[in-house]
């Protein structure tokens, strides 16, 4: 057997960081095998040992041994160990040097970091008591669950007599389309109709399908200094080029947009007004009147976001910028998932009809047929006035818990933070003192079992920004005061 001592320069893990991934130590196995470092047969050493040899967690090594048994390159025999596996030839498995005969050139280009909470995040999800911070998404455990369980049946019902479970249907299709343009129509005042209005399975899926129609590689796209990371990343995917507007205590810094338009052609901009993502802080009308103004002279797209409209606190709600009869320059995105929960996938976009035809052929071609029955459901909760009670109703409750972070953040950090109170929403964004490093915080939070993003993934470019988007709504009011705790714990900790 290897000495125990020479596992880590073994798996070619000295030059690595200490804490190494569990990837890092599969690949330093495998490694290790095909170069025949490693014979078939040999006991690696238990797992508590594996993790203090390499300096880890004990979960750490125990997902790299697995994964390595899953693929077939260890064996682990109960009472006796984890062994290389002898099924595998010393050299014969080596990684060949030169390419294989139809292997495919991918194109794999990097994701932005929000993508990848990381392994000690991951493995959270799954931890009685971790707590998460979310960017603002609702409670299903508010949910009407007998109310849906009962439409959902009758929808299913209604397919099976018209036969369009087999097939799906246009005709639900429309019936939903129908009942989002009512409601529309009353709500946030757009004068829209079924035939302007494109269904799809997500706020993303209907941002990726909107930009592929207007974008094309080199075109410059606005973004907000601080903005929702997968619309930018699909621009960017998309082969767009992003310039970012500066914020302020009122949103979108509109007075820059005059000089930025003369300086870039500018294809399109990306924003979301009502609630500023990540900030919370709602466009005034007079900068909105302006940004409709300047699209109308650059000729630019507005692709409006208006992801959480529902949930506005502090008087009426703002109209959409499309909801203005004179603009000819926005398309909408909405979505009934901040609603219903993110199981509910569904997205639309309101634009002109003739750019709702080139939409749906487009989505023709990669979404196909929608949920038929879901399609049907979704419908009859918002003509029978179901989904605006339920929404009535947990409104009432997420502002208690605003009100619950708000209080308790304040007597937890008392000066050592700033926070604007946001007008709607279900996130507060939360300024620290220079004091703080915020990025250290996050990964302090995490060995207390909680997970919070570091404002510097809202980011385009990754700079910093030492502050925290705290979603209230999918924890309840214990929960929110025990992460509160975790949080100042954290702090406390990195102070010291």
């Amino acid at each position: 057997m290897v000495q125990l001592r020479k596992w880590r320069p073994l798996l070619k893990l000295d030059g690595a960081q200490p804490q190494a991934s569990y990837r890092k130590i599969i690949e330093g196995l495998v490694s290790a095998i095909t170069e025949g470092r490693l014979r078939p047969g040999t006991l690696l050493p238990g797992t508590r040992e594996m993790a203090q040899l390499l300096n880890v967690n004990r979960k750490t090594v125990i997902l790299a041994y697995e994964e390595a048994v899953t693929k077939g390159w260890l064996v682990s025999i109960q009472r006796r160990g984890t062994f290389v596996s002898t099924q595998l030839a010393t050299g014969v498995v080596a990684a060949p040097s030169a390419p294989q005969p139809f292997a495919l050139a991918l194109r794999d280009t990097p994701a932005a970091d929000y993508f990848s909470p990381g392994e000690q995040a991951v493995a959270l999800q799954h931890r009685p008591g971790a707590l998460f911070f979310d960017n603002g998404a609702s409670d299903h455990r508010l949910l009407p669950q007998a109310v849906l369980h009962r439409y959902y049946r009758n929808a299913l019902r209604h397919s099976f007599t018209t036969n369009t479970v087999r097939h799906g249907s246009e005709g639900s299709s429309a019936y939903l389309r129908r009942a989002l343009a009512e409601m529309l129509r009353h709500n946030r005042g757009l004068t829209v109709g079924a035939e302007q209005i494109c269904l799809t399975q997500g706020v993303q899926m209907s941002l990726y399908l909107t930009a592929s129609v207007l974008l094309k590689p080199g075109d410059v796209v606005l973004v907000e200094r601080l903005s929702y990371p997968p619309a930018w990343e699909i621009f960017r995917q998309l082969g767009a080029r992003l310039v970012t507007v500066d914020l302020d205590d009122e949103g979108c810094r509109v007075d820059q947009l005059d000089a930025l338009c003369r300086q870039h052609d500018v294809r399109m901009m990306y924003l979301t007004p009502h609630h500023q993502f990540p900030t919370t802080v709602s466009l005034r009308a007079g900068r909105r009147q302006q940004l409709l103004e300047l699209a109308r002279l650059h000729d630019f797209c507005i692709v409006e976001e208006d992801y959480d409209h529902e949930y506005h606190f502090a008087g009426r709600p703002y109209l959409p910028l499309a909801s203005d009869s004179a603009q000819r320059h926005v398309i909408y995105i909405g979505s009934l998932s901040k609603s219903l929960g993110s199981t509910f996938r569904c997205s639309y976009i309101v634009a002109p009809s003739n750019v709702i035809q080139v939409l749906e052929r487009t989505a023709a071609v990669s979404l196909g047929q929608g949920d038929a029955v879901m399609q049907r459901m979704l419908g009859d909760l918002i003509n029978d006035g179901e989904l605006k009670k339920h929404l009535r109703r947990v409104s009432k409750e997420y502002r208690r818990r605003r009100e619950v972070l708000l209080s308790g953040l304040r007597e937890a950090f008392g000066e050592q933070i700033s926070v604007q109170e946001p007008e709607g929403g279900l996130a507060l964004w939360v300024k620290f003192a220079d004091a703080i490093d915020v990025d250290r915080l996050c990964e302090k939070a995490l060995a207390l079992d909680l997970v919070v993003r570091s404002g510097r993934l809202f980011s385009p470019f990754g700079q910093r920004e030492n502050a925290l988007r705290l979603g209230f709504a999918s924890l309840d009011q214990a929960e929110i005061r025990t992460a509160i705790q975790r949080l100042a714990l954290a702090a406390h900790a990195i102070a010291g």
